[in-house]
Protein backbone atom coordinates (compact mmCIF):
# COMPACT_ATOMS: atom_id res chain seq x y z
CA UNK A 1 0.00 0.00 0.00
CA UNK A 2 2.68 2.61 0.79
CA UNK A 3 4.30 1.76 -2.61
CA UNK A 4 1.21 2.96 -4.33
CA UNK A 5 0.95 5.75 -2.57
CA UNK A 6 4.56 7.11 -3.36
CA UNK A 7 2.82 7.06 -6.91
CA UNK A 8 1.18 9.88 -8.93
CA UNK A 9 -2.45 10.11 -7.32
CA UNK A 10 -4.96 10.10 -10.07
CA UNK A 11 -6.89 13.87 -9.86
CA UNK A 12 -10.33 14.97 -11.47
CA UNK A 13 -10.87 17.99 -11.34
CA UNK A 14 -14.49 19.92 -11.14
CA UNK A 15 -14.95 23.49 -11.23
CA UNK A 16 -12.35 24.93 -8.61
CA UNK A 17 -12.54 21.39 -6.69
CA UNK A 18 -9.68 18.76 -6.89
CA UNK A 19 -10.96 14.81 -6.25
CA UNK A 20 -7.70 13.05 -5.57
CA UNK A 21 -7.78 9.58 -5.41
CA UNK A 22 -7.80 7.95 -1.76
CA UNK A 23 -7.28 4.17 -0.41
CA UNK A 24 -8.52 5.09 3.33
CA UNK A 25 -11.07 7.02 5.18
CA UNK A 26 -10.13 9.39 8.14
CA UNK A 27 -10.15 7.99 11.43
CA UNK A 28 -12.45 9.23 14.37
CA UNK A 29 -14.77 11.34 11.70
CA UNK A 30 -17.61 10.19 9.35
CA UNK A 31 -16.69 10.61 5.62
CA UNK A 32 -18.21 12.81 3.18
CA UNK A 33 -19.69 12.47 -0.13
CA UNK A 34 -15.97 13.71 -1.58
CA UNK A 35 -14.23 11.19 0.74
CA UNK A 36 -16.75 8.45 -0.95
CA UNK A 37 -16.09 9.84 -5.05
CA UNK A 38 -12.20 9.97 -3.75
CA UNK A 39 -11.84 6.51 -2.68
CA UNK A 40 -14.02 5.10 -6.11
CA UNK A 41 -11.75 7.23 -7.91
CA UNK A 42 -8.89 4.77 -6.00
CA UNK A 43 -11.27 1.41 -6.75
CA UNK A 44 -11.15 1.85 -10.34
CA UNK A 45 -8.02 3.00 -11.18
CA UNK A 46 -6.73 -0.04 -13.09
CA UNK A 47 -3.35 -0.18 -11.79
CA UNK A 48 -4.79 -0.74 -8.31
CA UNK A 49 -7.41 -3.14 -9.24
CA UNK A 50 -4.50 -5.87 -10.64
CA UNK A 51 -4.81 -7.12 -13.97
CA UNK A 52 -8.36 -6.69 -14.78
CA UNK A 53 -9.98 -3.26 -14.24
CA UNK A 54 -13.34 -2.98 -11.54
CA UNK A 55 -16.35 -2.55 -12.59
CA UNK A 56 -18.55 0.24 -11.03
CA UNK A 57 -20.56 -2.25 -9.21
CA UNK A 58 -17.90 -4.37 -7.71
CA UNK A 59 -16.17 -1.00 -6.85
CA UNK A 60 -19.32 0.41 -4.72
CA UNK A 61 -20.10 -3.07 -3.31
CA UNK A 62 -16.47 -3.36 -1.34
CA UNK A 63 -16.62 0.46 -0.65
CA UNK A 64 -20.20 -0.13 0.58
CA UNK A 65 -18.59 -3.00 3.01
CA UNK A 66 -15.81 -0.51 4.09
CA UNK A 67 -18.17 2.30 5.11
CA UNK A 68 -20.40 -0.17 7.14
CA UNK A 69 -17.28 -1.10 8.89
CA UNK A 70 -16.38 2.49 9.53
CA UNK A 71 -19.67 3.33 10.74
CA UNK A 72 -20.33 -0.02 12.82
CA UNK A 73 -17.02 0.96 14.30
CA UNK A 74 -18.10 4.11 15.55
CA UNK A 75 -20.64 2.32 17.29
CA UNK A 76 -23.81 3.76 14.48
CA UNK A 77 -25.77 1.36 12.53
CA UNK A 78 -26.09 1.48 8.84
CA UNK A 79 -29.12 0.66 6.16
CA UNK A 80 -28.42 -2.72 4.40
CA UNK A 81 -25.08 -3.02 2.43
CA UNK A 82 -26.66 -3.21 -1.09
CA UNK A 83 -28.62 -0.03 -0.33
CA UNK A 84 -25.01 1.84 0.63
CA UNK A 85 -23.57 0.24 -2.69
CA UNK A 86 -27.02 2.20 -4.77
CA UNK A 87 -26.38 5.31 -3.23
CA UNK A 88 -22.73 5.39 -4.05
CA UNK A 89 -23.80 4.42 -7.41
CA UNK A 90 -25.72 7.18 -7.76
CA UNK A 91 -23.65 9.86 -6.21
CA UNK A 92 -20.57 8.83 -8.35
CA UNK A 93 -22.48 8.66 -11.81
CA UNK A 94 -23.79 12.24 -10.73
CA UNK A 95 -20.30 13.82 -10.33
CA UNK A 96 -18.84 11.57 -13.61
CA UNK A 97 -21.77 13.41 -15.50
CA UNK A 98 -20.79 16.58 -14.55
CA UNK A 99 -16.67 15.81 -14.90
CA UNK A 100 -17.50 14.38 -18.36
CA UNK A 101 -19.55 17.54 -20.03
CA UNK A 102 -18.01 18.72 -23.23
CA UNK A 103 -16.74 22.35 -23.03
CA UNK A 104 -19.02 24.04 -25.06
CA UNK A 105 -21.37 23.00 -22.61
CA UNK A 106 -19.85 24.54 -19.54
CA UNK A 107 -21.87 27.85 -19.52
CA UNK A 108 -23.30 29.38 -16.60
CA UNK A 109 -26.05 26.87 -16.19
CA UNK A 110 -22.91 24.08 -15.80
CA UNK A 111 -20.84 25.90 -13.38
CA UNK A 112 -23.99 26.65 -11.05
CA UNK A 113 -24.38 22.99 -11.08
CA UNK A 114 -20.48 21.96 -10.57
CA UNK A 115 -20.30 24.34 -7.80
CA UNK A 116 -23.68 23.10 -5.93
CA UNK A 117 -22.37 19.78 -6.21
CA UNK A 118 -18.88 20.62 -4.89
CA UNK A 119 -20.78 22.16 -1.59
CA UNK A 120 -22.98 19.43 -0.85
CA UNK A 121 -19.53 16.80 -1.40
CA UNK A 122 -18.49 18.38 2.04
CA UNK A 123 -21.40 17.12 3.97
CA UNK A 124 -21.75 13.40 5.52
CA UNK A 125 -22.32 10.73 2.99
CA UNK A 126 -25.39 9.67 5.35
CA UNK A 127 -26.36 6.21 5.42
CA UNK A 128 -27.58 6.22 9.13
CA UNK A 129 -30.47 3.97 9.51
CA UNK A 130 -33.10 5.98 10.76
CA UNK A 131 -36.35 2.64 11.08
CA UNK A 132 -36.38 2.56 14.62
CA UNK A 133 -37.27 -1.37 14.69
CA UNK A 134 -34.38 -2.21 12.52
CA UNK A 135 -32.04 -0.28 14.34
CA UNK A 136 -33.20 -1.53 18.10
CA UNK A 137 -33.16 -5.36 16.40
CA UNK A 138 -29.13 -4.97 15.20
CA UNK A 139 -28.63 -3.55 18.54
CA UNK A 140 -29.90 -6.77 19.94
CA UNK A 141 -28.34 -8.98 17.85
CA UNK A 142 -24.61 -6.91 18.53
CA UNK A 143 -25.47 -6.40 22.03
CA UNK A 144 -24.35 -2.93 22.14
CA UNK A 145 -26.60 -0.16 22.36
CA UNK A 146 -26.35 3.59 20.88
CA UNK A 147 -25.16 6.09 23.48
CA UNK A 148 -26.19 9.53 24.35
CA UNK A 149 -22.80 10.50 22.62
CA UNK A 150 -23.25 8.35 19.88
CA UNK A 151 -26.45 10.53 18.69
CA UNK A 152 -24.62 13.97 19.56
CA UNK A 153 -21.59 12.45 17.66
CA UNK A 154 -23.86 11.58 14.75
CA UNK A 155 -25.64 14.97 15.10
CA UNK A 156 -22.43 16.65 14.85
CA UNK A 157 -20.90 14.66 11.47
CA UNK A 158 -24.45 16.12 9.96
CA UNK A 159 -23.78 20.00 10.60
CA UNK A 160 -20.52 21.48 12.00
CA UNK A 161 -18.29 18.16 12.15
CA UNK A 162 -16.46 19.80 14.71
CA UNK A 163 -16.22 16.10 17.26
CA UNK A 164 -13.84 12.97 16.88
CA UNK A 165 -14.74 9.83 17.86
CA UNK A 166 -11.84 8.90 19.93
CA UNK A 167 -12.11 12.10 22.02
CA UNK A 168 -14.74 10.99 23.83
CA UNK A 169 -14.49 7.33 24.17
CA UNK A 170 -14.32 5.79 27.35
CA UNK A 171 -11.96 2.64 28.22
CA UNK A 172 -15.27 0.59 28.60
CA UNK A 173 -16.50 1.25 25.45
CA UNK A 174 -13.20 0.84 23.68
CA UNK A 175 -13.25 -2.44 25.15
CA UNK A 176 -16.88 -3.48 23.35
CA UNK A 177 -15.41 -2.08 20.09
CA UNK A 178 -12.55 -3.60 20.05
CA UNK A 179 -14.51 -6.87 21.13
CA UNK A 180 -17.11 -6.35 18.15
CA UNK A 181 -14.16 -5.46 15.50
CA UNK A 182 -12.87 -9.31 16.05
CA UNK A 183 -16.84 -10.44 14.68
CA UNK A 184 -18.26 -9.72 11.09
CA UNK A 185 -21.06 -7.19 10.51
CA UNK A 186 -24.18 -8.52 11.04
CA UNK A 187 -24.51 -7.83 7.20
CA UNK A 188 -22.12 -10.23 6.12
CA UNK A 189 -23.61 -13.46 8.53
CA UNK A 190 -27.04 -12.20 6.38
CA UNK A 191 -25.36 -12.33 3.34
CA UNK A 192 -23.15 -15.53 3.64
CA UNK A 193 -26.76 -16.71 4.59
CA UNK A 194 -28.26 -15.40 1.24
CA UNK A 195 -25.37 -17.04 -0.31
CA UNK A 196 -25.70 -20.57 0.53
CA UNK A 197 -29.55 -20.59 0.38
CA UNK A 198 -28.61 -19.51 -3.95
CA UNK A 199 -26.08 -21.54 -4.06
CA UNK A 200 -28.26 -24.46 -2.91
CA UNK A 201 -30.86 -23.26 -5.16
CA UNK A 202 -28.90 -23.21 -7.80
CA UNK A 203 -27.54 -26.69 -7.47
CA UNK A 204 -30.99 -28.38 -6.88
CA UNK A 205 -32.18 -26.27 -10.28
CA UNK A 206 -28.88 -27.56 -12.13
CA UNK A 207 -29.91 -31.04 -10.99
CA UNK A 208 -32.95 -30.76 -12.28
CA UNK A 209 -31.98 -29.63 -15.86
CA UNK A 210 -29.18 -32.47 -15.90
CA UNK A 211 -31.95 -35.16 -15.49
CA UNK A 212 -34.92 -33.43 -17.98
CA UNK A 213 -32.04 -33.76 -20.79
CA UNK A 214 -31.82 -37.40 -20.26
CA UNK A 215 -35.66 -38.41 -20.43
CA UNK A 216 -36.00 -36.31 -23.17
CA UNK A 217 -33.11 -37.55 -25.16
CA UNK A 218 -34.63 -41.06 -24.34
CA UNK A 219 -37.53 -40.52 -25.94
CA UNK A 220 -36.28 -38.55 -28.64
CA UNK A 221 -34.39 -41.87 -28.76
CA UNK A 222 -37.59 -44.26 -28.99
CA UNK A 223 -39.11 -42.65 -31.04
CA UNK A 224 -36.74 -42.38 -34.12
CA UNK A 225 -36.36 -46.19 -33.49
CA UNK A 226 -39.77 -46.76 -34.36
CA UNK A 227 -39.83 -44.76 -36.91
CA UNK A 228 -36.94 -46.34 -38.33
CA UNK A 229 -38.25 -49.74 -37.60
CA UNK A 230 -41.78 -48.51 -39.31
CA UNK A 231 -39.73 -47.46 -42.29
CA UNK A 232 -37.66 -50.22 -42.95
CA UNK A 233 -41.06 -52.42 -42.88
CA UNK A 234 -42.64 -50.54 -45.07
CA UNK A 235 -39.72 -50.07 -47.34
CA UNK A 236 -38.81 -53.81 -47.25
CA UNK A 237 -42.57 -54.84 -48.09
CA UNK A 238 -42.44 -52.68 -50.96
CA UNK A 239 -39.17 -53.81 -52.45
CA UNK A 240 -40.36 -57.01 -52.15
CA UNK A 241 -43.71 -56.93 -53.19
CA UNK A 242 -41.74 -55.77 -56.68
CA UNK A 243 -39.59 -58.04 -56.31
CA UNK A 244 -42.44 -60.75 -56.25
CA UNK A 245 -43.70 -58.65 -59.22
CA UNK A 246 -41.14 -58.39 -61.40
CA UNK A 247 -39.83 -62.03 -61.07
CA UNK A 248 -43.58 -63.51 -61.74
CA UNK A 249 -43.44 -61.59 -64.92
CA UNK A 250 -39.77 -62.73 -65.83
CA UNK A 251 -40.70 -66.32 -65.22
CA UNK A 252 -43.99 -66.03 -67.06
CA UNK A 253 -45.69 -66.93 -63.40
CA UNK A 254 -47.16 -63.76 -62.43
CA UNK A 255 -50.69 -64.15 -60.39
CA UNK A 256 -54.00 -62.61 -62.20
CA UNK A 257 -54.06 -59.50 -60.26
CA UNK A 258 -50.88 -58.73 -60.77
CA UNK A 259 -50.54 -59.44 -64.75
CA UNK A 260 -53.63 -59.83 -65.76
CA UNK A 261 -54.67 -56.37 -64.57
CA UNK A 262 -51.60 -54.83 -66.20
CA UNK A 263 -51.52 -56.65 -69.41
CA UNK A 264 -54.93 -56.78 -71.29
CA UNK A 265 -56.10 -60.36 -72.21
CA UNK A 266 -55.61 -59.88 -76.08
CA UNK A 267 -51.87 -58.83 -75.51
CA UNK A 268 -50.69 -61.78 -72.89
CA UNK A 269 -49.28 -64.06 -75.45
CA UNK A 270 -47.42 -61.55 -76.91
CA UNK A 271 -45.93 -59.11 -74.04
CA UNK A 272 -44.82 -60.30 -69.94
CA UNK A 273 -45.49 -56.56 -69.48
CA UNK A 274 -46.54 -53.35 -70.79
CA UNK A 275 -42.92 -52.14 -71.23
CA UNK A 276 -41.51 -56.19 -71.91
CA UNK A 277 -42.15 -57.91 -75.46
CA UNK A 278 -42.26 -62.20 -74.72
CA UNK A 279 -38.43 -63.33 -76.41
CA UNK A 280 -40.56 -65.94 -78.15
CA UNK A 281 -42.42 -63.12 -80.11
CA UNK A 282 -39.40 -62.09 -81.98
CA UNK A 283 -37.82 -65.19 -83.34
CA UNK A 284 -41.76 -66.41 -84.77
CA UNK A 285 -41.28 -62.97 -86.37
CA UNK A 286 -38.11 -63.59 -87.14
CA UNK A 287 -39.42 -66.64 -88.91
CA UNK A 288 -42.26 -65.41 -90.73
CA UNK A 289 -39.83 -62.35 -92.38
CA UNK A 290 -37.05 -64.93 -93.65
CA UNK A 291 -40.00 -67.33 -95.23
Amino acid sequence: MAALDTKAKAKKTLGTVDYVESSEFAQGILPTKKDVIQNMLYLLHPKRAGQAQRSKEDAAQLLAELLQEHWLFCNLYTIATHSIKNHILKVYEEFSKLYQSRKRRKNELFTQKADDFNRSSEQLFDIFCTDTVTREKLEQYSGVKMTDTDWKFLEDQRSERKMYFEDFMDKKQMETLERRRKVQSLERFRKIAEEEKETCKRKGMASDRDEQPDEEVSDRNKEDSCLERSKGVADFSHKAKRKRISSGWITGTATSTSYGETVPHECQHIRMSIRKVRPGFYETFDKYENC
